[in-house]
């Protein structure tokens, strides 16, 4: 037996066809094609993760700033002891996500019927107050004239806990403008 006739039928296998051998060839396709594809399945994955978890942080913010105008809306005059109480029940509605990463203020707008919207008062929680008599701009329409609204706002850093897709920290913010309810303004009592 010659070493020629044991290697002629794996010569014969694997013999060089050109272009056609290549395209005839449909060994290890499927580990190909899944190499080709599970890295992109992976990112795609992840990133439903991480924009699920934006999302929810994100609806968070929300539900807060709108919970901080309803409740001072609800209010006839608001004193320190309030304004904690406040701040607090925002550290209750960000939960399980951290008030410390969040800065809130609070501020009531007056329009005393000369058409500019000016602060009459401002409470603010890692974010700075803005001046007593300070003007500001709201959406057209929004104050009556004369009126007032209750402006809540809050901001807040999210930093994605997997850090695959969303590498960079983001700033969630969302505004609510509420008129009070029981009384035309919203009186500030400090103890």
């Amino acid at each position: 037996m010659s070493i020629r006739s044991v290697f002629a039928p794996l010569t014969r296998r694997t013999r060089w066809r050109g272009i056609q051998g290549i395209c005839y060839n449909e060994k290890g396709i499927s580990a190909v094609e899944f190499a080709l594809i599970a890295p992109l399945m992976v990112l795609i994955y992840f990133g439903c993760i991480e924009l699920s978890l934006l999302m929810r942080v994100d609806r968070r913010v929300t539900t807060t700033a709108s919970s901080l105008g309803d409740l001072t809306a609800r209010l006839v005059t608001v004193s320190d002891a309030d304004m904690n109480e406040l701040f607090d029940a925002a550290a209750v509605t960000m939960q399980p996500y951290s008030v410390l990463n969040a800065s809130i203020r609070i501020t009531s707008v007056v329009d005393n019927g000369d058409g500019q919207t000016r602060v009459s008062w401002s409470d603010g929680y890692q974010m700075s107050a803005y001046a007593e008599d300070a003007v500001i701009t709201v959406p057209e329409g929004l104050v009556t004239s004369p009126g007032s609204v209750i402006i809540a706002e809050v901001e807040f850093e999210y930093e994605s806990p997997v850090g695959f897709v969303l590498d960079t920290s983001r700033t969630l913010t969302d505004t609510f403008y509420l008129r009070p309810r029981r009384v035309t303004q919203i009186g500030r009592v400090h103890d």
